[in-house]
């Protein structure tokens, strides 16, 4: 791609260096660029407002990953994938290799700036385009900064270790190559994205999946650019007045290897603090890319940067505040006493990046004189184009905290946008914890003087803000269940004050008092009460509704207008949340989800529905079902059939098997999704299904993913036959794995809080060690 028409066979084969005025003719030929050809004082001003099907540029150095992301764009948004080396190839009938060693350098770079005009001037909807900016002359320059006025160009950075293992040369010429090749990419380009490679060599993930960390770290990324909803998350708005909590995390910590399992603890937020008095600031630049990869890789919930301004540098500031912009974070804070100019430019570029005004005092808030001037700052924010506003001081009193508390009340009852205050240092915690928008806590292992999460939600529990919840999974085989484990260890690491059992109930009957009692927060329902729990319920949820199972109820207590309380009950599906993430986890990029791409689901009862659901939801549209009850099959198909005929005017194909020893259906390709929903276990006084599917139907030559939504102490008989498959490209899912992705969602409606996703993923692991059940 790309860069790689700059190497001959040859030197591809043995990674050799190109000398700079192949790879960039910039470097000792005319109409080149020198390194200091990027502007000082910041980069072009770009609003990063696009329309919503806009082509997307990759560009950057060679082997960086621009093909695979840009697969990975073209499939997340359904865009036509264009490579300039193929395109080049049926306009030439040549390789650009081929065509340079026909013609040479200076011919080429005429016909490939001429080419690389007419694609962007033809793709500019709707497409994702690869291989650009080959010779980096300022023809290129001047073409890709244009379409950038409208168009997401990318520079996709990576590790500059991983660039001098590539490159092969002395020092002095490996720092010009990449100087000059890094100008041209800062100065073309309107965003940057860090292809964190690192990632892939220590995921636990089979080989065909070691990209889908990057995957998902760069359609959140891409999403944030197009303004999409980005976060997988079923909990409060970060920004809204629930008592959410923004997570400290300086730079040195990331430089430090830490365990990144500590970042998806449980906060609302990560914030990147960068203290520009004290960070290194050599490639600066380089890093901060980095360190937003690691965040979005690390955690599921919004990233804000927070930058600490320097007083000798304003200018530096400036240019930290427009880099981080071209890195799309969720969030960054700037100083409301920063230049108007600066901050007009920072606001009016910003895209769909949040800015947050920050003030700060070295007095404490809450007494004297600097009562009005807090009054007029969510104004002053709101017209200059911020969109929340942190004021921040320092306590000297414990009293202080009050005060804070009682001016943030005031100011906010006064302001139209989000108001952080809190006083900071040991004296300031109180204010701290009860600042109810993004206040921020700190790493357990960070020492410090802040507050930590489970501190600060204790906190709020000691000031009953925090009632103390029930919750019970309720069924007639829920005796074995490690749901109570995974969610109570949740509670404890997050310091919420809830707990979670079990009730075996024979009948409905049993659920009843608990609908009722004002200590519940919310009740699991298992087996076989899913659909029958409809009818007691207030709400439905549209997916459960569509589904026509709840297996989460959230119960909420409403003030009515006479002054009493209601007891509202509301139902979800959370089941087919859980059977989609596992899918969409351990499909390859073989096996991505195309047309034509066909799923078997086993079984016809409530988890087969969730089932079809979730395949649906990810784009499938061509199913079997395989049951040994055969009208049962027959009904749910047709259910499916008239559901997406009547809700969407779309064709859903559903087929049902007979028998085992059935063909697959001939216009059907094979399946690449199976997914068995069958108990593992006896359910009253029904027997356990012995099944196997035919040998025929796994004939897949790209494997696929197989996914068993029970679990128990033995593997069952189809578990058995398809852990034989995994060498021909099967990945096997147990149902421990979606019992972990289910729970998650439902901590997160039982709660409203972000899930601590490595907490409940190790209990569930120590758990099924403990029980002797099997987990892939």
């Amino acid at each position: 791609m790309g860069y790689n028409l700059l190497y001959s066979q040859d030197m591809r084969r043995s990674r050799e260096y190109v000398a700079p005025k192949t790879m960039f003719g910039a470097c000792t030929t005319e109409g080149g660029l020198d390194s200091g050809d990027l502007p000082h004082g910041g980069y072009p001003s770009y609003t990063r407002q696009y329309s919503p099907d806009a082509t997307i540029v990759l560009i950057g150095f060679p082997r960086a990953g621009k093909r695979t992301l840009g697969i990975i764009a073209s499939v997340s948004l359904r865009r036509r994938f264009v490579d300039f080396e193929v395109v080049f190839r049926e306009q030439f009938d040549l390789s650009p290799q081929e065509y340079i060693a026909a013609n040479g350098l200076p011919q080429y770079r005429a016909v490939e700036g001429q080419l690389s005009q007419d694609l962007l001037s033809k793709c500019g909807k709707g497409c994702v385009i690869v291989g650009l900016g080959g010779v980096a002359n300022q023809e290129q320059q001047a073409s890709l900064r244009e379409f950038a006025q409208d168009h997401p160009v990318i520079y996709i950075r990576r590790a500059e270790s991983a660039l001098r293992q590539l490159v092969t040369a002395s020092d002095d010429k490996f720092e010009r190559y990449r100087q000059v090749g890094n100008t041209f990419f800062e100065a073309s380009s309107n965003f940057e994205f860090f292809n964190l490679e690192e990632a892939r060599s220590s995921s636990p993930l089979p080989s065909s999946l070691k990209l889908k960390d990057t995957e998902r770290a760069f359609v959140r990324f891409l999403n944030r650019i197009f303004g999409h909803k980005n976060s997988p998350l079923f909990s409060s708005e970060p920004f809204s007045p629930s008592h959410t909590f923004t997570l400290q995390v300086p730079a040195s910590w990331l430089d430090s290897g830490p365990d990144l399992k500590a970042l998806d603890a449980g906060a609302d937020a990560i914030s990147l603090v960068i203290d520009l008095d004290t960070v290194d600031r050599t490639g600066l630049i380089h890093r901060l890319a980095r360190y937003i990869a690691i965040l979005r890789i690390g955690s599921r919930v919004p990233i804000v940067v927070d930058v600490h301004p320097t007083g000798q540098h304003p200018e530096l500031y400036t240019e930290i505040l427009q880099t981080l912009l071209r890195l799309a974070p969720d969030a960054i804070t700037c100083s409301i006493t920063h230049g108007p100019s600066a901050i007009h430019t920072i606001n009016n570029t910003k895209g769909h990046t949040k800015s947050i005004a920050t003030y700060h005092q070295t007095v404490s808030l809450g007494w004297g004189n600097e009562l009005a001037e807090a009054h007029a700052l969510p104004k002053q924010a709101q017209q200059l184009g911020f969109e929340c506003i942190r004021i921040t001081g320092e306590s000297a009193l414990s009293e202080d905290s009050l005060a804070c508390i009682s001016l943030r009340q005031s100011v906010s009852q006064e302001s139209n946008i989000p108001v952080i205050m809190y006083n900071m240092g040991v004296l300031g915690r109180t204010s701290v914890c009860l600042n109810p928008i993004l206040s921020p806590v700190i790493l357990p292992d960070c020492g410090g003087l802040g507050v930590t999460l489970p501190e600060a939600q204790k906190a709020l529990t000691a000031c009953f803000l925090n009632p103390k919840k029930r919750f019970t999974i309720v069924g007639q085989a829920v005796q074995h269940s490690l749901s109570p484990a995974m969610h109570n260890a949740a509670y404890l690491s997050c310091g919420l004050p809830h707990a979670y059992d079990t009730l075996q109930a024979d009948t409905l009957s049993y659920i009843h008092p608990l609908l009722d009692d004002e200590a519940y927060g919310g009740i699991a329902v298992s087996l076989p009460y899913k659909t029958a729990i409809l009818e007691y319920l207030d709400e439905i949820n549209p997916d459960a509704g569509d589904i026509n199972a709840v297996n989460t109820v959230v119960l909420e207590r409403q003030h009515q207008p006479d002054g009493s309380e209601r007891s509202i009950r509301k139902g979800y599906n959370t089941d087919y949340i859980g059977i989609r993430n596992c899918i969409h986890n351990h499909l390859s990029p073989a096996n991505t989800i195309r047309e034509g791409t066909t799923a078997l689901i086993i079984g016809a009862g409530g988890m087969a529905r969730a089932a079809i659901y979730a395949c649906y939801q990810l784009g499938i549209r061509q199913i079997c079902i395989d049951n040994r009850t055969i009208d049962n099959a027959k009904k749910l198909s047709a259910y499916y059939h008239q559901w997406a005929k009547t809700k969407f005017g779309t064709e859903f194909q559903l087929e049902v098997i007979r028998s085992v020893d059935d063909p697959w259906p001939a216009d059907m390709r094979l399946p690449t999704i199976v997914v068995s929903c069958l108990p593992a276990q006896k359910i009253g006084s029904e027997s356990l299904i012995d099944i196997r599917v035919s040998e025929k139907w796994l004939q897949s030559t790209t494997g696929g993913v197989f996914l068993e939504v029970a679990y128990g102490a033995s593997k069952t008989p189809l578990l058995e036959q398809m852990l034989e498959h995994r060498s021909t490209g099967w990945v096997v899912v147990d149902g421990l794995s979606l019992l972990v992705e289910q729970g998650i969602a439902q901590y997160e409606l039982f709660t409203k809080r972000p899930a601590p996703v490595h907490v409940m993923r190790r209990v569930i692991e120590e758990e099924a060690i403990k029980h002797g059940y099997f987990h892939q």
